[in-house]
C-alpha cells in the first residue's frame, strides 16, 4: 500500500538548545561547544584528513593535512559550523581550523539523513550570523533551533529520518527524469539522426480521444490467445489482464496509445497497441494519424516520465491526463517530429527507457574509442581574434538592478557565472554564447544558451562561423582558453586587446581548419558519460529507498 507523504505539519514542533542535543564543556570563557584551532601552515603536512575551514563549498574541506601540533584536533561523524552559520556533515575524521566549530550528537547516534535535517534547521537560526556578527563556540551552546518531538516531547528521531528519506527520494527522481531527458537528447545527435530542437506539447494536443462502453473481465467470457486482448490498469505485459472474445461495440482499434488513469503502481503509465484490444474503463485511448508503432513507443517512453506525480489521492483524470507536457523534438514547423521519433526508436528498439540509455552509453564509449584521442589528434595555435569575436559587457550597478527573471552574468567562479536574476535590458543581451571574465576571477568563463545580460567584467566571445554555435563546440572552447589561466590574474587582466591577441591550441581537420565536428563529438560523448554515471548512482539511490 501506498505510505501517506509525510508533512512538516505532521508533527508537534519544540525549541532546543544546542547544549540540550550536542556536547559542551566548560572552556576558559564559560560553556562552548568543541571548535578548532589555528595551526600554521609550517605544522601542516600532506595526509588523508580533511582540514575543514570556513569555506562555503566543497563541504567546507580546504585541505589534507595532519600535525603533531597540540592543538591540531580530530572529530568523526559530526556537523562542523563555522562563525558564519555554514554547516556540513562529516562522517568521516576531519580536523577543524579556527573559528569552525563541532556538533556532536549526546544520547543518539548521527546519520547523515539526521545531519541534513539538522542542517536545515540550523540554517533557519543562523542565518543573520556574518563577519561583523559572528557565531563563537561560546554563543553556540544558547543558539536556540526549533525541531520535531513525539508524544513524549522528545527529538522525533524516526521523524527526521522518514522525512529525510522521502525527500531524497523525490529529488533522485527529478535528477533522473532530467538526466534521462538530457541524455536522450544527447543521444538522439550522436546516433547521426540530424538536428532537432524541442518543444513542449499538451497530450491533448497530440490525441484525438475515443471513448468505448466498457465491462470487467466478470462480464465477459474469457478465452484463449485466440481472442482479442483486454487491457486494464497494469503496466505490465504491454497491459494486457487476459484475452477475451470479441464483442464488436467494445472494441478499440490499434494503432492508438492507452494511457493508464488508475491502479496501484500503474497509474501514470501508457502502453502503444498495434493491434485491436478491449479496454477498462480506467484506460483512455488516443489516436493520432502520424502514429506507428516506433514513434508510439518513443511518446509513451517520454510519457511515462509524468508517473510520479499521481497517487491515490491525485488521480490521473481525463482532464490532467489532456493537460500533461510532453517534451517532443520537432521539424521545421514547430509540429511534432513524428519521423525523427521513429527512426531513433528503429535504431535502438527500446522497450524500456533504461535499456535506450544503457544504449546510448555503450554507444558513446564505442564512439569514443573509434574517436581519435586527444593525443593522436593533430592540433593548431590559433589567434582567438582569427575565430571568435570579442564584445563586451555593459556596466550595471546593484543600485540599478531591478528584480526579475533574466541572468545576469558577473565575473565569478561558480554557478554558471549568474550572480543576479534582473528585469534589465540593455546593449549586451545576447545568448548562445560564451562569457569569459576579464576581471574578477579572470579567464574562468561559461556557455549560456538562455537569454542574459553581461556585466562590464566579462566579454561575450562568438564563433565567427556561425553555424558552428552550439552548446558542445563551445565547451571545448572554454577548456582550451582556461589553459591559460595561470597567465593572467587580477593585477593582469584579460581586457579585450589580450584576449584577441591570446593563442590557443585546438584541433584541426585534414584540410588543416578548425575541426568542429570532432570538438563537437568529443564533448557529446563525454557528457553522456557523466550523464551516465549520475544516472547509475540515482537508480541505485532510489533502489535503496524502495528496499526501505
Amino acid at each position: 500500500m501506498k505510505k501517506n507523504r509525510l508533512s512538516l505539519n505532521d508533527v508537534e514542533w519544540r525549541e532546543f538548545k544546542i547544549k540540550d542535543i550536542f556536547e559542551t564543556f566548560i572552556g576558559t570563557n564559560g560553556l562552548q561547544t568543541p571548535t578548532g584551532s589555528y595551526i600554521p601552515k609550517k605544522h601542516l603536512t600532506d595526509s588523508d584528513i580533511p582540514r575543514i575551514t570556513v569555506r562555503e563549498t566543497n563541504n567546507g574541506i580546504d585541505s589534507f593535512s595532519f600535525s603533531e601540533h597540540k592543538n591540531f584536533r580530530v572529530f568523526e561523524n559530526f556537523i562542523s559550523i563555522s562563525f558564519m552559520g555554514n554547516a556540513f556533515y562529516h562522517p568521516y575524521q576531519a580536523s577543524l581550523d579556527m573559528k569552525v566549530h563541532a556538533l556532536i550528537p549526546i544520547n543518539f547516534e548521527l546519520t547523515k539523513n539526521l545531519s541534513l535535517f539538522f542542517i536545515r534547521s540550523l540554517k533557519n537560526n543562523t542565518k543573520f550570523y556574518s563577519y561583523g556578527n559572528q557565531l563563537s563556540s561560546t554563543d553556540l551552546p544558547h543558539q536556540r533551533i526549533l525541531l520535531p518531538v513525539n508524544n513524549d516531547r522528545e527529538l522525533h528521531i524516526q521523524f527526521m529520518e522518514d522525512y529525510i528519506k522521502q525527500e531524497q527520494k523525490e529529488i533522485a527522481q527529478k535528477v533522473i527524469n532530467y538526466y534521462e531527458q538530457k541524455l536522450l537528447e544527447t543521444g538522439f545527435d550522436l546516433l547521426g539522426l540530424e538536428d532537432v530542437e524541442w518543444k513542449h506539447f499538451k497530450i491533448g494536443s497530440l490525441f484525438k480521444f475515443q471513448r468505448k462502453p466498457s465491462k470487467g473481465l466478470n462480464h465477459l467470457e474469457i478465452t484463449d490467445k485466440a481472442g482479442i486482448s483486454y487491457l486494464g490498469a497494469t503496466n505490465r505485459n504491454n497491459g494486457v489482464l487476459n484475452f477475451v472474445e470479441p464483442r464488436e461495440e467494445l472494441i478499440y482499434k490499434g494503432n492508438s496509445v492507452a494511457f493508464i488513469r488508475n491502479g496501484e503502481g500503474s497509474m501514470g503509465y501508457s502502453v502503444y497497441k498495434k493491434e485491436d484490444f478491449i479496454a477498462t474503463q480506467d484506460i483512455s485511448v488516443g489516436y493520432n494519424k502520424n502514429l506507428n508503432q516506433y514513434n508510439g513507443m518513443f511518446i509513451t517512453t517520454v510519457a511515462d516520465r509524468v508517473r510520479g506525480k499521481y497517487n491515490f489521492g491525485y488521480k490521473r483524470n481525463q482532464q490532467r491526463l489532456e493537460n500533461e507536457i510532453l517534451t517532443l523534438p520537432v521539424d521545421e514547423n514547430g509540429n511534432p517530429h513524428w519521423d525523427y521519433m521513429s527512426k531513433f526508436m528503429q535504431k535502438i528498439e527500446a522497450e524500456k527507457l533504461e535499456k535506450a540509455l544503457e544504449y546510448i552509453y555503450e554507444l558513446a564509449v564505442l564512439r569514443g574509442l573509434q574517436l581519435q584521442s586527444l593525443e593522436e589528434k593533430e592540433w593548431k595555435e590559433f589567434w582567438l581574434e582569427d575565430i571568435v569575436s570579442v564584445s563586451s559587457g555593459v556596466r550595471l550597478t546593484k543600485a540599478n538592478q531591478e528584480k526579475g527573471s533574466r541572468p545576469f552574468i558577473g565575473s565569478s567562479d561558480s554557478n554558471n557565472g549568474v550572480t543576479e536574476f534582473v528585469n534589465n535590458r540593455n546593449a549586451s543581451l545576447d545568448s548562445n554564447v560564451l562569457g569569459v571574465n576579464y576581471n574578477g576571477s579572470v579567464v574562468e568563463n561559461f556557455y549560456h544558451p538562455y537569454e542574459c545580460i553581461f556585466s562590464d567584467d566579462v566579454k561575450r566571445i562568438h564563433w565567427k562561423d556561425k553555424e558552428q554555435e552550439n552548446k558542445y563546440s563551445y565547451l571545448f572552447l572554454k577548456q582550451a582558453i582556461l589553459q591559460q589561466k595561470e597567465k593572467y590574474a587580477y593585477g593582469y587582466k584579460f581586457n579585450a586587446n589580450r584576449m584577441k591577441r591570446q593563442k590557443i591550441v585546438l584541433p584541426i581537420n585534414d584540410e588543416g581548419s578548425l575541426d568542429f565536428d570532432y570538438m563537437k563529438k568529443y564533448m557529446q560523448i563525454k557528457e553522456i558519460e557523466k550523464q551516465y554515471k549520475v544516472l547509475e548512482y540515482y537508480y541505485e539511490l532510489l533502489k535503496v529507498h524502495k528496499s526501505l
